[in-house]
């Protein structure tokens, strides 16, 4: 008899779990460099807004240049923000076209629908998009904290990510929040 949609996504789970994994690593590591990026160009702001001395008190930071560097550097965080945006949506963007990411890929899982067949671009956008849910908020918090908002938006996305997880080990069917509501599963590729 052969299995249901369900049950090759439980039997996938594991793999499920390790391509997951692998695409947070390299969406994680994109991430870091361009953070990384933004705090040189902070901390480069910051220390040239604090050469600028005023004349009166050498080594002083003059007001303007503080609020100049102040505001400048919430732009530069907010772009960060907005270019780790860009990345994931091309990296979903990819997803959608392929209906696969590098981790799926590698570990042989593919996305389908209750009847086992690909699922519809709008399926695909839907569990993304779920999958995203915090991202406008991180967007605010890194924007307007800069490194304490990294952390915290880190912080979210992490425990966004876990109750994602966790609502797949429990459920019977391995399905997450963003599958439950786009109705797909994850199953290996071979079936």
């Amino acid at each position: 008899m052969a299995a249901t949609v369900a049950e090759n996504a439980v039997e996938a789970r594991g793999d499920r779990v390790v391509a997951y994994l692998i695409d947070f690593a390299i969406l994680s590591a994109v991430a870091f460099g361009l953070w990384l990026v933004t705090f040189v160009l902070n901390t480069v702001l910051s220390v040239g807004a604090m050469a600028a001395a005023s004349p009166e008190s050498p080594g002083a930071m003059g007001s303007g240049s503080m609020m100049a560097a102040g505001l400048l550097g919430i732009v530069i965080n907010f772009a960060l923000w907005l270019a780790i945006g860009a990345v994931l949506v091309y990296y979903f963007g990819y997803y959608a076209e392929t209906n696969e990411t590098v981790g799926k890929r590698s570990q042989n899982v593919a996305v389908v629908d209750e009847t086992g067949s690909p699922p519809s671009q709008r399926d695909r956008l839907v569990r993304t998009a779920v999958l995203l849910a915090p991202f406008p908020i991180m967007l605010l918090l890194g924007g307007v904290l800069g490194g304490f908002g990294f952390v915290f938006a880190l912080v979210l996305m992490a425990g966004w990510l876990l109750v994602e997880a966790a609502v797949m080990f429990v459920s019977d069917d391995a399905q997450r929040l963003g599958d439950r509501v786009a109705g797909t599963y994850v199953v290996s590729a071979s079936e």
